[in-house]
Parts: C-alpha cells; sequence; structure tokens
C-alpha cells in the first residue's frame, strides 16, 4: 500500500578539494564565470567576496543563476543521475530539477570558492518505511512500481506535500 507522494533532494558541496573530473570542472568554470560577472557588483574593486557584493548590491543574488547557466552543459551530461544518490543496488536516483547556489567565494581567494548543488527527484511513490530504508517507486509511466530502496541519511531531504492524494 503506497503512503505518499514525495520528493527527494540531495545536496552536493563542491570547493577546491574536488574530487572527481565532474567537481574539478563545475568549480573551476564556476570560479572563471564569478570573476567576470561579479564585476559590475565589486564596486570599484572594494567588494571581493560574495557575501560583501550582495551587502552593496541586492542584485549580486542573480549571480548565483549567472553560475548555473554558465555550467549548465556539465550538469546535463548527468543524464539527470544524482551523483551523490543512489539505492541500495547502487543506482542512481534521477533527478528532475538542479539548483546551484554559491556558499561563498573571493575574487582574492580562489580557495574561498564554495558551491552548493541541489538535485531533486521527480515525484516518487513513498511504499512503506523499513528500518533506515524508504521502499519507493518513481511516479512515472516508464518506472512505476519498479520498487527500490533508498537508506536515509542525514543529508537526505524528503519534500513531501500534504496537497496530493494518492489516487
Amino acid at each position: 500500500m503506497a503512503l505518499a507522494y514525495i520528493n527527494l533532494s540531495s545536496k552536493q558541496y563542491i570547493n577546491f578539494m574536488c574530487r572527481t573530473d565532474f567537481e574539478r570542472s563545475i568549480f573551476h568554470n564556476t570560479y572563471r564565470e564569478f570573476q567576470k560577472r561579479s564585476k559590475p557588483y565589486a564596486q570599484d574593486k572594494r567588494s571581493h567576496t560574495f557575501s560583501q557584493m550582495l551587502k552593496e548590491n541586492a542584485k549580486a543574488y542573480s549571480l548565483h543563476q549567472k553560475l548555473e547557466s554558465s555550467v549548465m552543459d556539465t550538469l546535463i551530461s548527468l543524464k539527470n543521475k544524482m551523483p551523490e544518490l543512489i539505492d541500495s543496488q547502487g543506482q542512481s536516483i534521477l533527478f528532475d530539477w538542479v539548483e546551484l547556489h554559491i556558499l561563498s567565494s573571493d575574487l582574492l581567494n580562489k580557495a574561498a570558492h564554495v558551491l552548493e548543488i541541489t538535485y531533486t527527484s521527480p515525484k516518487m511513490i513513498l511504499h512503506k518505511t523499513t528500518n533506515d530504508y524508504l521502499i519507493l517507486s518513481y511516479h512515472s509511466k516508464e518506472n512505476f512500481n519498479e520498487l527500490f530502496m533508498v537508506k536515509l541519511t542525514d543529508d537526505l531531504v524528503i519534500n513531501y506535500d500534504k496537497n496530493l492524494k494518492l489516487a
């Protein structure tokens, strides 16, 4: 028996300690883009950190989206598979939404560049919970009722919409 419709979200943090080619690509390309796109917010080079830029000019918030756009091809190369979240069989959980946020950055210190990427799954059906696992299936015609298990972790966010009633 199905319990609810949910989405899963997983966050990936990227900094100068990159472990994979994917992370290196995201890190270097977004920092390069930050250097280019932040000039209008640097206030004659007085503001060199992202937080200073936000304090001086709220429009600096648009840098989140500008950096995300600059690495969209790299994000697309994931083929909608979350790099940090797998099921009990080792298969990547699918995502249909991704957001990139700048946690910190500094025009004078590349090592201070830290990003957060949030991946959100398509709608899923929660069938059951057992111990530390969720038993799920995707709510799509291609994968309908193909059950899989995901281990509950501190990094996993479960989004529940109580307005969606199970059919």
